[in-house]
């Protein structure tokens, strides 16, 4: 089945994908099964089901069963949810249960929404065309991975999918769960653009964090993995009042993540030695080095040249005292490709917001 969201370089034929693969933008204008989640009827797929939603919902219901999370960030709630499933306190457990219920419910119309492809949907959907709908409507497998499809939570939205499915009479997808997904961009990286018999800087910069690892790789196979400590991802604000404050704060942005790349490199080429190559993963569209400028925190970067990766690696050498090359990714696509081989299916990461990526893509 051809992807109707990949594109080819007309450069050197690799493939990326852009911002028109994007699950946040699409609408539930019509629900293809009533008398589960009628509210959503009408609201973009961001809306429905995102990391902030969910945790709105925790502190909601939390406030209803005489649960006090006031001291608790809004980082640690979804742990917290998962952690409730099967918690022995009976409040904390009835919390999680039904947050999960209303949001498994959710995620499953969502998909249904995409299988079904009714015409309300499709037409609220403007970039997308009947091969792109056929593609979600033939789809195989969905893996499920990032944080909210991670341990019990993950395996009860998985339930609740399947449920939704069934209710509705059409033949679910398959859906796959990788739980320990922390380091899953890091390994997908290293695993297919690592050069082998080397040792690598691999960085995964998201919107909540940012984490670091050196990775080996011999043989062809990854053949060592030594996480560094996360750090917080700052300076993520995406909107602003004039330009002036947009390319301030991509300075910032900018200085934070030469500083953050500069010193892990320092510190494991100490007692090792590493590739030139630094690969990272980002969360944006990312194609040749080149930003998408307008999604996302990362997107005023572009602010600062047109091939971000170029103006990344200049200043990293001249901070390193040696030429170094940057190779970003799309997160969601550093991801996938963990998974390549698994035919005809979509990484699907449940984190701040939908991340999509694809196995099989040729990057």
């Amino acid at each position: 089945m051809r992807n109707p969201f990949i594109s080819v370089s007309e450069t050197d034929k690799t493939e990326y994908i852009t911002s028109r693969c994007s699950l946040n933008r699409a609408v539930a204008a019509k629900l293809p099964l009533y008398g589960i989640e009628d509210e959503i009827e009408g609201k973009s797929f961001q809306e429905i089901f995102s990391t902030p939603a969910i945790v709105g919902e925790i502190r909601k219901v939390s406030r209803r069963y005489g649960i006090d999370l006031s001291d608790k960030t809004d980082n640690n709630l979804p742990k917290i949810l998962s952690e409730g499933l099967v918690s022995s306190d009976a409040r904390l457990r009835q919390m999680a249960e039904r947050v999960t219920k209303k949001f498994g419910n959710r995620l499953g119309l969502l998909l249904l929404t995409l299988k079904t492809g009714l015409p309300e949907n499709r037409l609220a959907r403007d970039d997308w065309d009947d091969d792109c709908w056929r593609f979600w409507s033939d789809l195989d497998t969905i893996i499920l991975t990032g944080g909210l499809a991670s341990s019990m939570l993950g395996r009860r939205f998985k339930e609740y999918i399947h449920s939704v499915f069934d209710a509705s009479g059409v033949k679910p997808y398959h859906i796959m769960l990788f739980e320990n997904g922390r380091y899953l961009g890091v390994m997908g990286l290293a695993q297919r653009l690592m050069t082998d018999n080397t040792s690598a800087l691999v960085l995964d910069m998201g919107h909540t964090g940012i984490k670091r690892a050196l990775v080996r790789k011999k043989g062809g196979e990854l053949a060592g993995f030594t996480p560094m400590e996360s750090l917080p991802s700052l300076y993520m604000q995406s909107r602003f009042d004039n330009a002036d404050d947009r390319l301030d704060m991509a300075i910032e942005l900018h200085r934070r993540i030469v500083s953050i790349a500069a010193s892990s490199y320092r510190e494991l080429s100490a007692s090792e030695a590493l590739s030139d190559t630094i690969l990272i993963s980002i969360a944006n569209y990312v194609h040749g080095g080149v930003l998408n400028s307008c999604r996302g925190g990362y997107a005023k970067l572009s602010e600062l040249g047109t091939n971000y990766a170029v103006v990344l690696q200049e200043d990293l050498s001249s901070e390193l005292h040696r030429n170094v090359h940057v190779r970003l990714v799309h997160d969601s696509t550093a991801a996938a490709v963990y998974f390549d081989g698994v035919d005809n299916s979509v990484c699907v990461t449940l984190g701040t917001a939908f991340g999509v990526g694809f196995p099989n893509i040729r990057i």
